[in-house]
């Protein structure tokens, strides 16, 4: 038996044992950790009430409590959720802001293996064998998008396969509408400071043309994470295999899909590849409208109605009809501009802006700035990122933790000539959509560091300034 999603082998440390037998919403006990990310853990639970049945507990982090537009997703998009039900979408039950474990979401437990564990085991498939799976993707996807939910984080990690291999086989898509939980845009740190290569980060292998050029996404992007799912069962790989995140969201920009004659695979049917090719066109325009149609597309190139027959009955689903997300825009105001300390505040040099930066590339952005100025990573935290540019290495440790970043001091001098003096880069980043981050930036010296010639210092300030705008895409 599979777990709601597959995990990675995980340290002891990395176990929460402390909320082990908590009560969640007051009627769910925690009983064991399956899973970790960015924003909280994710915990196998069951009723009180009724023993027998389980759910899955997402424990979002404390912290986020702090984000205004957080608690509006609780207000707004969580709530919308839960009353969204499709049988082939995990539901969310229930959700809360105060419990006493702390934010959290109360979701379907599902048994099955998710479609990632399968292409494992089973690297390439016969395009009839993916019939089922594909149909019933396509229906779980037009139920979400006619309510005005897209997913944005498709791949075979959050596509859960029940009943494989029998009559009863089906899908369940994890972690739909989470894509924009938070508006405090949180880069971990191993992904600024490692080479980040497609192990480390993974999604970029399904991220759409739009989201890398920075372009309007809607549904059709969607569409193309199941193009490049559809092309990964036939073929046994990805459409763009490079090592490295950047080669790979820069040829989902530009490089057109491999054909699969040229990767010496035979047996997929041209009619197939035909709607392969489609829905993972460059543009959204050029793709199929709706996931009905690539449905029905892929149906036709093998001769079946998948449509219709893997439709769920009528009664077995409710539809809230044309109902939106509430993604209502921040002002880039709400990103606070760092203050520093008075020893050094005549020195600061900050701005707001507004930049084109998807949240999924957002560490390849942020590391190219980083490597260009031959700066370091110090600490990333949601909405932060904490960047040392020039820093001796008998200077300043590294930073400690509080809330506020602040810096241990050490004699000035040594290894620092007048002009060269190192530089603190501080950035707070907020989610104003899928596409767009305000940015606040602060540069300032160290205290033990401080500029002999202001402006000289104000000079490297702007240079940097301009390479960071540059990266970001700045508006």
């Amino acid at each position: 038996m599979a777990w709601l999603r597959k995990t990675k082998s995980m340290p002891a440390a990395a176990v929460h044992r402390s909320l082990i037998g908590q009560l969640a919403l007051g009627h769910y006990e925690l009983l064991q950790l399956i899973g970790e990310g960015s924003n909280g853990e994710v915990y196998l639970a069951r009723s009180r009430e009724y023993p027998a049945e389980y759910v899955v507990v997402k424990r979002m982090k404390p912290q986020l409590l702090e984000s205004p537009r957080f608690r509006q997703f609780f207000e707004s998009e969580v709530h919308s959720m839960a009353r969204f039900n499709h049988p082939y979408i995990v539901q969310l039950f229930d959700a809360s802001l105060n419990d006493p474990i702390g934010p959290c979401l109360v979701m379907e437990f599902v048994r099955g293996e998710t479609l990632e564990t399968l292409l494992e085991k089973y690297p390439r498939w016969y395009p009839d064998r993916m019939a089922t799976i594909v149909g019933k993707l396509c229906h779980a996807l037009q139920a979400a998008h006619d309510a005005g939910i897209v997913h944005r984080d498709l791949k075979p990690a959050n596509i859960m396969v029940t009943g494989f291999n029998t009559p009863a086989e089906s899908v369940k898509v994890m972690d739909f509408g989470f894509a924009g939980f938070t508006d405090r845009t949180h880069v971990p740190l191993a992904e600024l400071t490692d080479d980040a290569d497609v192990s480390a980060l993974g999604t970029p292998a399904y991220v759409s043309p739009e989201m890398v050029r920075g372009d309007s996404v809607d549904h059709r992007a969607d569409l193309y994470a199941v193009g490049v799912i559809l092309f990964e069962m036939l073929a046994g790989r990805l459409p763009f295999d490079y090592p490295t995140v950047s080669k790979i969201v820069l040829a989902h920009a530009k490089t057109p899909a491999p054909r699969f004659a040229k990767l010496n695979i035979a047996d997929v049917p041209p009619t197939v590849e035909a709607v392969v090719q489609c829905a993972l066109s460059k543009y959204a325009s050029e793709r199929h409208p709706t996931a009905r149609e690539l449905a029905r597309h892929f149906g036709q190139a093998i001769g079946r109605e998948i449509w219709y027959d893997s439709a769920p009955p009528d009664h077995a689903f409710t539809n809230p009809g044309q109902q939106t997300l509430a993604m209502d825009v921040v002002e880039k105001t709400m990103v606070d501009v760092p203050v520093p300390n008075a020893e050094v505040e005549q020195y600061t040099f900050s701005d707001r802006f507004e930049a084109l930066l998807p949240p999924k590339l957002a560490a390849m952005k942020i590391k190219g700035f980083v490597d260009e100025v031959g700066g370091t990573v110090i600490d990333s935290e949601p909405g932060r990122i904490q960047i040392s540019i020039g820093l001796p290495e008998n200077g300043p440790s590294k930073a400690t933790r509080s809330g506020v970043i602040g810096w241990l001091t050490s004699r000035r001098g040594r290894g620092v000539q007048p002009g060269e003096e190192p530089i603190e880069v501080q950035l707070n980043l907020h989610n104003l959509d899928s596409n767009r981050v305000a940015v606040a930036v602060a540069f300032r010296p160290y205290p033990d560091y401080l500029p002999d010639d202001a402006d000289d210092w104000r000079d490297r300030c702007e240079e940097l300034h301009n390479v960071l705008r540059m990266y970001l895409i700045a508006r």
